[in-house]
């Protein structure tokens, strides 16, 4: 249940900084010892794999390599091996 409440405050937030919050506690929680709770992982792995929650595109996930690199570690790990998918990009 709280994982959809914060997937949907995640989707439905028009503030860029409740969206950085969410993540940066689902994050903070996901770098520590294993094991994570199950719950955890599943709301980052749906968060960063539903095109619903445009995830990759927000500008947090891209402040500074440091942080890129953390967030595709982190995905990485979660997800066993796929890779992000990444933003269209329009030419």
């Amino acid at each position: 249940y709280f994982s959809c409440v914060l997937l949907f405050l995640f989707a439905e937030s028009s503030v860029e900084i409740v969206k950085e919050q969410i993540t940066r506690v689902l994050l903070e929680r996901l770098i520590v010892n294993r094991p994570h709770p199950w719950g955890l992982l599943i709301t980052f792995i749906e968060l960063i794999k539903n095109p619903r929650y445009q995830f990759w595109s927000h500008g947090f996930t891209r402040c500074a390599p440091e942080v890129e690199r953390l967030f595709e570690n982190v995905a990485r790990s979660c997800i066993g091996g796929e890779q992000k998918e990444e933003p269209t990009k329009v030419t």
